[in-house]
């Protein structure tokens, strides 16, 4: 199978027009089947394994909406449009891991035992990487990030293209975050849509290096970023529409602004040249013509800030990434300062607004009053 037309820049600016996805089709598997066997972590090492279960597991599970019983998806610390989460973990192994090198796959969807662990590949045809793809380091680890993209089409269609990139962004920000806070040097970094060998189709889109050695400048950066702990991830969820005001908090795109410009400082990609980001709050927000503009999504007239993150020209991939990533920092950069906030990722977006298109959306919702503490502890890790 060819890279999906969605991920193509020749189909991806589509996602863009006022077409309608079609019906929901079934979304098929949660995971690709490995050949592979588990192996147990040892005590020394880069700790890959508790890194990647942090960011990627969960022993508990949505409730299903019409049961109210545990359903099939579980309460991962990364969000997903749609509750598709069609990331799939990938990781190359050098010396100095807390696993041999090798190759592995990260089981998060339990199709193998209970899940939550790292399978060892065992040969050249069971997913290794393909040929001029992501190579395991001498030391260290390269996390690659594909994902399966039939389970985000089958409920968005043309629109799978940027919620496929931004599902891929907010995975590998949180391996980022969380590996700051275990002292581990980290970078994530953009890979062109390549088929990674297997049964189903998967295709990587990111690696995210740990414990690798990196650019001086792009290190100086990354060591800003503020350090996400296993609790703080544990405890991340998107709002919920039934607890948003009726009206946006008084003073909350001042907060907006203050995390957005502190999160700038610690984000080690530039601003595109053609892109930027603008906070809405009060009025804008109960503009109908916003919700017209996101897939009708008249919920976020009841946000306290919204984040857009904009481009002039037709919306690229790259100008993708940019938003998704930097809405991800954001996130996480507020999560590890522990900031009484709650966010929620806004897709979906079409058409443009006085020469502006919306690439990607972060709604804010302000729990509590901000304290004296809470405003120091947003300079935390910058």
């Amino acid at each position: 199978m060819d890279v999906p037309h969605v991920l193509l820049p020749s189909g991806f600016a589509r996602a863009w027009s006022h077409e309608v996805p079609g019906p929901q089709q079934p979304p098929g598997p949660q995971g690709a089947p490995v050949p592979g066997t588990v192996e147990h972590p040892r005590q020394d090492g880069l700790p890959v394994s508790a890194m990647l279960r942090a960011i990627w597991w969960s022993e508990d599970f949505h409730p299903n909406p019409a049961t109210g019983l545990p359903g099939k998806v579980r309460k991962r610390p990364v969000p997903s449009a749609g509750g598709c989460y069609p990331v799939q973990l990938r990781i190359l192994c050098g010396e100095g891991c807390d696993v041999p090198p090798g190759t592995y796959v990260f089981n998060g969807s339990g199709f193998s035992g209970t899940g939550g662990d790292l399978l060892r590949l065992r040969n050249h045809d069971d997913g290794t990487p393909p040929q001029g793809g992501p190579q395991a380091p001498a030391r260290g680890a390269v996390v690659v990030l594909t994902v399966l993209p039939q389970r985000t089409l089958a409920k968005y269609y043309h629109r799978a293209g940027p919620l496929l990139i931004a599902d891929a962004a907010y995975a590998a920000v949180a391996l980022v975050h969380h590996a700051a806070a275990q002292g581990v040097d980290a970078r994530w970094d953009v890979v062109a849509p390549v088929r990674w060998p297997g049964s189903v189709p998967e295709f990587a889109l990111a690696t995210v290096s740990l414990g690798v050695s990196a650019d001086r400048y792009l290190q100086r950066r990354h060591d800003r970023i503020a350090g996400v702990s296993q609790v703080q991830l544990a405890a991340r969820r998107s709002c919920e529409f039934s607890r948003l005001r009726a009206r946006p908090a008084a003073g909350a795109g001042r907060v907006a602004e203050d995390l957005l410009e502190r999160s700038l400082l610690s984000f080690p990609q530039p601003t595109p040249p053609s892109c930027s980001a603008r906070i809405l709050s009060a009025e804008p927000l109960r503009d109908p013509e916003l919700a017209d503009r996101c897939a009708g999504q008249r919920w976020i007239g009841n946000l306290d800030a919204l984040v857009v993150f904009e481009t002039p020209g037709t919306p690229t991939p790259a100008a993708m990434w940019w938003a998704a990533t930097l809405a991800a920092h954001i996130l996480y950069t507020a999560l590890g300062a522990d900031l009484p906030l709650e966010f929620r990722p806004v897709g979906g977006w079409t058409g443009s607004h006085s020469g502006w298109t919306t690439l990607h959306g972060l709604g804010m919702a302000i729990r509590k009053p901000l304290t004296a503490n809470h405003e120091r502890a947003a300079h935390a890790g910058q």
